[in-house]
C-alpha cells in the first residue's frame, strides 16, 4: 500500500469518527406583547422572514439569562419579567453546516409583557417593528404561530407546553 493510500484511509476513519455528528444547540425566544397586544418582531434582509427574537444559549449561561441577552442585543429593550411559557423541539435534522454535521436544536419561549427602553434595530440592516395580532405580516416564520398558540395554552392551563 503506498502511503498515499494509507492517507486517504486514514483520513476516511478520522472523517467516520469525527464528521457528521449531531450537534445539539439550546436556544431562548421571547414572545413580546405591549399594552394592545401587539406582538414585537424582528426581520433581517437577508433571511426576509419576520420572527421572534432570541438567540443560542452560550456555554454556562440559563435559557433566562440568554433571553434577556439576545432580545437587548436585537431590540435595545431590557425584559423584566420574561416567563418560560413553552418548549419548543426544532429538530428538523439537515447537513447544513461545514462537514455535514446535524443540528437539533430546542428553544425555550418566554413570553414578557414589561420591559424597559425603546425598540429599535441592533443594526441597520435589521427591522423591528409590533403588529397586531390580526394583522400580522407577510413572510412570517412559522414559529410566530407556534409562539401564539403556546401562549394561549399556558394562559388557559398555567403549564408549560412541549411542542
Amino acid at each position: 500500500m503506498s502511503w498515499l493510500m494509507a492517507f486517504r484511509t486514514f483520513l476516511a476513519r478520522l472523517q467516520a469518527r469525527t464528521l457528521r455528528r449531531r450537534k445539539v444547540l439550546p436556544k431562548a425566544k421571547a414572545l413580546i406583547l405591549d399594552a394592545q397586544g401587539q406582538v414585537l418582531l424582528i426581520r433581517h434582509p437577508q433571511e426576509g422572514l419576520w420572527r421572534l427574537p432570541g438567540g443560542f444559549v452560550e456555554m454556562d449561561e440559563s435559557a433566562y439569562a440568554a433571553v434577556v441577552r439576545a432580545v437587548r442585543a436585537l431590540t435595545g429593550l431590557t425584559l423584566l419579567d420574561p416567563r418560560p411559557i413553552a418548549r419548543v423541539d426544532e429538530s428538523r435534522f439537515r447537513p447544513d453546516a461545514m462537514y455535514g454535521d446535524f443540528f437539533q436544536m430546542y428553544a425555550t419561549l418566554f413570553w414578557s409583557a414589561h420591559w424597559q427602553g425603546t425598540a429599535h434595530p441592533a443594526s441597520p440592516p435589521w427591522e423591528v417593528a409590533f403588529f397586531p395580532q390580526g394583522a400580522l405580516p407577510r413572510h412570517l416564520h412559522p414559529e410566530v404561530a407556534l409562539a401564539l398558540e403556546a401562549l394561549e395554552a399556558f394562559r388557559a392551563t398555567g403549564q408549560v407546553k412541549v411542542y
